[in-house]
């Protein structure tokens, strides 16, 4: 077999792999305690148990939505928070008004790039739905000099204009290795 052939089968099987990779990265979940035959055996109202089901799976994608929503507000933010005019940046704030704890993010200049990492959010409240959440965050800010590192949290609210900030605990972090 020519190189060519071997580098047409190697780039076949990089692409199958790539895309069954997608294709589980996309599934949506199962829940496999919906799923599961009833351990008693009798009967029951189907159209009663599916009602449930359904509102539990709407509640389910309500949140998953919110959340969605808050960590996409949090990263636009991100987004326009260098830029050299920061009112776009402060209309994500609660009332329009940063709080402290950004510690000396806020003071950085010349910023050329941000990369924002976020782990899953936690909720702040007891609701199916969250209106609290707080998102921890790791941050590496590229501009002049060396590249910076933060990591902390952003507390955010949902209020009727959609997600806002609420608090900031962002610190810088030890440069990984």
């Amino acid at each position: 077999m020519s190189h060519r052939a071997w580098w047409l089968v190697i780039a076949t099987l990089v692409l199958l792999g790539i895309a069954l990779a997608v294709h589980e990265a996309t599934r949506a979940p199962v829940d496999l305690t919906t799923a599961a035959p009833s351990a008693s055996g009798g009967t029951s109202d189907v159209s009663a148990g599916a009602a449930g089901d359904t509102m539990d799976a709407d509640t389910a994608r309500a949140r998953n939505e919110a959340i969605t929503e808050a960590v996409q507000t949090l990263h636009a933010y991100l987004a326009v928070l260098f830029k050299t005019d920061r009112s776009d940046a402060d209309r994500y704030w609660r009332d329009g008004r940063p709080a402290g704890g950004e510690g000396e993010l806020r003071t950085l200049v010349d910023v050329t790039g941000i990369r924002a990492d976020n782990t899953r959010p936690e909720p702040l409240d007891a609701q199916p739905v969250p209106d609290a959440l707080q998102i921890p965050v790791r941050l590496r800010v590229g501009g002049t000099g060396p590249l910076r590192h933060y990591s902390g949290h952003y507390r955010m609210q949902y209020t009727p204009d959609g997600w806002r900030i609420t608090s900031a605990s962002i610190e810088p972090s030890p440069t990984p290795r």
